[in-house]
């Protein structure tokens, strides 16, 4: 796979260019470009979608082929159609990098219009055998969201609804000092977590309201 570079210091490291590469029929793009809004308005994801990226001129299936490399994973979006075609090809093309880099991960997501019946098998065979997202009850699905953001982060997905903090006292000192250790606890797990969970558990701990 194909990464940009980020140094700190005298050591560098590999990171990807994108956070997820988005795969899809094209009679699915209204559909996919919604949940790619979503993850990235959200969760700030940087998002590989075909619409946003490709540049009118240029050879489409090389950038695609490209873009696929760039991705630190790839959501495979199944809708009513069969998978065929270029399409196709993407899926083998995401599965080829997975099967080179252990840590890429291929998600297959069943979009609102997919056929339906147990995800195992409404799914092309090559995809049955991972852990699906299935957006089936709606684009609005926030469970089919968490789980998405979850396959993208490479994180556990946990309790749903996710654990809500408790209400911070009513004193002011005390609701400085808890906000300030809940911050310095948080700071010792970010190198196992990712970025965006951490702001993500930053911004509940500063925006919780007094009771």
């Amino acid at each position: 796979m194909a990464y940009t570079e980020k140094t700190a210091g005298s050591a560098s490291t590999s990171v990807p260019a994108f956070d997820v590469f988005l795969s899809h029929d094209h009679a699915d793009a209204e559909m996919v470009e919604e949940i790619g809004r979503l993850v990235r308005q959200n969760y700030g994801y940087r998002v590989w979608l075909d619409r946003w990226v490709l540049v009118p001129g240029g050879n489409w299936q090389q950038e695609m082929t490209k873009g696929l490399g760039e991705a630190a994973t790839c959501a495979v979006f199944i809708g009513k159609q069969t998978a065929q075609g270029w399409f196709r090809q993407e899926i083998e093309r995401a599965l080829n990098n997975q099967a080179a880099h252990p840590d890429y991960r291929v998600i297959p997501v069943l979009l609102p219009d997919a056929p339906p019946g147990h995800p195992s098998a409404v799914l092309p065979g090559f995809l049955e055998l991972r852990t699906w997202v299935d957006f089936r009850a709606g684009l609005s699905d926030s469970y089919a969201l968490h789980l998405l953001r979850s396959g993208i982060a490479g994180i556990a997905p946990g309790p749903w609804p996710p654990l809500e903090m408790p209400p911070l006292a009513v004193d002011g000192d005390v609701v400085l000092d808890s906000i300030k250790r809940e911050l310095r606890d948080l700071d010792q797990l970010k190198d196992l977590l990712h970025e965006t969970v951490i702001i993500e558990m930053q911004r509940r701990i500063l925006s919780r309201r007094f009771t």
